[in-house]
């Protein structure tokens, strides 16, 4: 299996801002991770990410503490279904606040978010990655929400599946890559 390392970005004006990183390890496992903006020592060890590792063993990390961790399907070939990495709010201010530069040369492939797709508004809009079989549909995470915008990572199976998922209300028309 290759590797392989995906950006999920916010693009506001000229500017492209990281909000999320997915990456597929050679091993099978699949990761993501919050880029926090943050460095000095007193936030080396912040370094919020999640995992879902070969043998089918998930969890989220942070602080160097474990949290939600169960065991589940392997992300191999028989995959089925759909399963909820992590879902991550994102008002349309935050990835500017964050500060964390996006640059595309760093990755297999980027999801461009138009940041006047977000919300100014807190927890209405957020950034959803699944884990799915091929043709798998997203878990909406968020009571009366829709996908806007959506994106497949479909370089293995289990495809990895990153929505941008708003109000019901919303105008936005939901699209697919």
């Amino acid at each position: 299996m290759a590797e392989g390392m995906f950006a999920v970005a916010v693009r506001d004006g000229e500017e492209l801002f990281l909000w999320l990183r997915i990456r597929r390890a050679a091993s099978g496992d699949i990761y993501y991770m919050i880029p926090t903006g943050r460095t000095g020592p007193e936030w080396q060890k912040w370094d919020p990410h999640g995992s879902l590792h070969k043998d089918g063993r998930s969890h989220h990390k942070s602080f160097d503490r474990k949290m939600r961790a169960k065991a589940g399907q392997k992300p191999d070939t028989d995959f089925k279904g759909v399963e909820n990495m992590v879902t991550r709010p994102v008002a349309s201010d935050e990835p500017r606040a964050f500060g964390v530069i996006c640059d595309p040369s760093d990755f297999s492939e980027v999801m461009e978010i138009p940041a006047e797709m977000l919300s100014p508004k807190k927890y209405e809009t957020a950034v959803s990655v699944d884990v799915t079989e091929p043709g798998g549909k997203p878990i909406i995470t968020l009571p009366d929400r829709q996908v806007l915008l959506q994106r497949v990572f479909n370089d293995a199976i289990p495809h990895v599946l990153v929505s941008v998922q708003g109000p019901a209300t919303s105008p936005a028309t939901p699209q697919a890559e």
